[in-house]
């Protein structure tokens, strides 16, 4: 149960009113009363002063005006009861950080056990790499799938996971447990999150290793790469790259720290399964020499026509005839496979469009022409013959295949890696919330009104009723 005050500053004026009330009540002209002689008078005052009565019309009137205070405050009680729960807990990456005793995910794993054993109805739902969802069921029914929970290699999407609890148990209030900032859709969020430091290697390919420090200050330290040490030093919450002499490299970082997912990576490369159909020698040398295989299906599809489909496999389109030249005057820079692959100022003949939808001019000439296309699956390209002495091709063709080939173990996203910091948590929402100011307000109108019946109405009519003459 929680009190809170909407207007908390009227209880400042509790202790001023209060005495105001007393020391109206202490002026006020006293009754006359008829005594016998002063001395008897005298003598009651004297006692008064060795032990004063309890005086209960002053203490009606102090209760009423601080009644009335507190019901300018706008008081209100809120009960959290049990309740419908959905709890979404992150098992990604970094909550096997153990910057938090024992870990940040044994952590979260305790406080959705308290709050899963305290609800007749509840959802369990885990957001690592895959989203898991348990129940609706009696919510300590749910507890056994807590255990051996681990983190994955991941980030996890917590909010997606937050809508998949609000529609098993509409309705229900959500709490979020987490290392991460609080995703929307949810009721309660508790952070796990704690301030350790982490080195971690986020990318590693040929020839170079990269490496994120999280700590609060710079890291001077070792790492091995095929066995032998590097000297490396990442700024704090920072990156840092070192160059190594292998095209496959193995990397390690020398020592401990919060998180040892990230600790460790490998590169290394495979053969990419290709198809091909069609006949092009300039694009069978160079599939040669890049190390492919050739099965179907292949991972990649190299055809030789106008794309009269959208595909379904990546596939690499060669015009089979075209309709004059033009000089390139801009391509599609935000393509990735584009890197390195100048295009610009080249002559390229001219391919039909395609009769698929969703194709996009990947480069166009000075009018507008389209000289190449790309799709989100696939890339259309004037005749392999026409490319095969440009020094874009070889390029162009090497970054659509190689990164296919290219196997990388041991790497965690580079937020997972620099590990989410602690956050305000946020309390859940109360099953029921009450607003005392009305019954305050009421109580203290009732004690007025008893104050004003018995000690004013009431005496006052005592006063003006004739008194009976003595009996002679």
């Amino acid at each position: 149960m929680q009190l809170a005050f909407g207007l908390p500053w009227f209880l400042l004026l509790v202790p001023p009113v209060l005495g105001l009330v007393w020391w109206w009540y202490r002026r006020r002209r006293p009754p006359e009363r008829k005594m016998a002689g002063v001395w008897l008078w005298q003598k009651a005052i004297r006692k008064g002063k060795a032990r004063r009565r309890f005086d209960l019309r002053l203490f009606v009137l102090l209760l009423s005006a601080l009644l009335g205070l507190l019901a300018l405050s706008v008081p209100e009680v809120s009960l959290h009861r049990p309740g419908e729960l959905v709890v979404v807990l992150d098992a990604s990456a970094s909550m096997a950080a153990t910057d938090v005793s024992p870990s940040r995910l044994e952590r979260a794993r305790e406080i959705a056990r308290e709050h899963l054993a305290a609800s007749p109805r509840a959802v369990l739902v885990i957001a690592s790499s895959q989203i898991q969802a348990y129940g609706p069921a009696l919510g300590r029914n749910l507890v056994d799938n807590l255990a051996g929970l681990e983190a994955s290699n991941s980030e996890a999407d917590l909010r997606t996971a937050v809508a998949r609890g609000k529609a098993l148990l509409p309705g229900a209030r959500v709490l979020t447990i987490a290392d991460q900032a609080v995703p929307p859709g949810s009721d309660g969020y508790i952070n796990v999150a704690g301030h350790g430091a982490n080195l971690g290697i986020t990318a590693i390919g040929p020839g170079f290793v990269a490496v994120a420090n999280a700590g609060p200050g710079p890291w001077r330290g070792e790492l091995l790469v095929d066995g032998r040490r590097y000297g490396l030093e990442v700024p704090a919450r920072g990156f840092s790259s070192l160059e190594v002499p292998s095209a496959t490299p193995t990397a390690r970082i020398v020592g401990s720290d919060a998180l040892a997912l990230d600790n460790e990576a490998r590169f290394s490369r495979r053969l990419v399964r290709v198809e091909v159909s069609g006949r092009s020698p300039a694009l069978e040398r160079l599939l040669a020499l890049l190390g492919t295989s050739r099965g179907s299906p292949g991972e990649m599809v190299f055809e030789i026509g106008t794309p009269r489909r959208e595909p379904s496999r990546f596939t690499v389109f060669f015009a089979a005839q075209t309709r004059g030249q033009a000089l390139v005057f801009d391509v599609e820079r935000t393509l990735p496979y584009l890197r390195g692959a100048e295009l610009v100022g080249y002559r390229l003949r001219i391919p039909p469009p395609p009769a698929a939808p969703n194709w996009q001019p990947l480069a166009i000439s000075e009018t507008g022409q389209a000289l190449a296309w790309y799709h989100p699956s696939g890339v259309y390209l004037p005749p392999a013959e026409s490319l095969q002495d440009l020094p874009a091709f070889p390029v162009l063709i090497y970054n659509l295949v190689a990164p296919r080939g290219e196997l990388r173990s041991g790497l965690l996203t580079p937020a997972e890696t620099l590990l989410p910091r602690p956050s305000p948590d946020q309390s859940l929402p109360p099953t029921l919330t009450v607003g005392l100011a009305p019954w305050l307000a009421l109580l203290a109108a009732l004690l007025l009104a008893v104050e004003f019946y018995y000690f004013q109405y009431r005496a006052g009519r005592e006063r003006l009723e004739p008194q009976p003459s003595p009996a002679t």
